[in-house]
């Protein structure tokens, strides 16, 4: 295994493992949702080796929560969703940055990133939890409730949204030092 594949697997073990504490502090939100910071990692991951880095962070860290945690009384739901808007942002973001590194680039980027994490979880709310709790959960939800759930998931995915974009620009910055060390070895 050549240096730069036993790199990309230490560092991928490295921000995995961050994300996963991060994952453990939520800061409750609106009724069970909870906000957690989590998705950082797989950001700087995503900006400084590849959209897919991200990924494997992301799933990862879900992976491990789950591990430790178990399914919980949504039966992995949190999870499923927690990965699907942490790819939504992750990926777009690191898409265009990487091909535009300059102010404008940054700005499409995080409006990319945040419309996507937006949109991506409002579909899965809506698509996904009426079967998801019927099938696994064996509990009807009724029109008012789904959509006050998916109100404040919305919500939810704009503040992590904006967090996101909110410390995507220091990242930015901290990810020339992992490069430059990528580079020397």
């Amino acid at each position: 295994m050549n240096s730069k594949k036993v790199q990309m697997l230490v560092f991928g073990g490295l921000f995995s493992a961050i994300a996963f504490v991060l994952y453990l502090f939520e800061i409750p939100f609106i009724g069970h949702l909870k906000l957690d910071i989590s998705d950082i990692p797989a950001l700087l991951g995503s900006i400084v080796f590849t959209p897919v880095f991200g990924i494997v962070v992301e799933l990862v860290k879900n992976l491990l929560e789950l591990l430790v945690r178990g399914l919980g009384a949504q039966m992995g739901f949190g999870n499923i969703m927690n990965f699907s808007v942490g790819c939504a942002y992750v990926i777009p973001f690191a898409l265009i940055w990487r091909k535009k590194t300059n102010a404008k680039g940054f700005a499409l980027a995080a409006i990319c990133g945040l419309f996507s994490i937006v949109v991506i979880g409002l579909a899965g709310n809506a698509l996904i939890v009426p079967p998801y709790f019927r099938f696994f959960l064996h509990t009807e939800i009724d029109s008012a409730t789904l959509k006050g759930a998916i109100l404040s998931a919305t919500a939810l995915n704009a503040v992590k949204g904006a967090i996101l974009t909110a410390v995507a620009y220091p990242l930015i910055q901290l990810s020339h030092i992992f490069k430059k060390i990528m580079k020397n070895n």
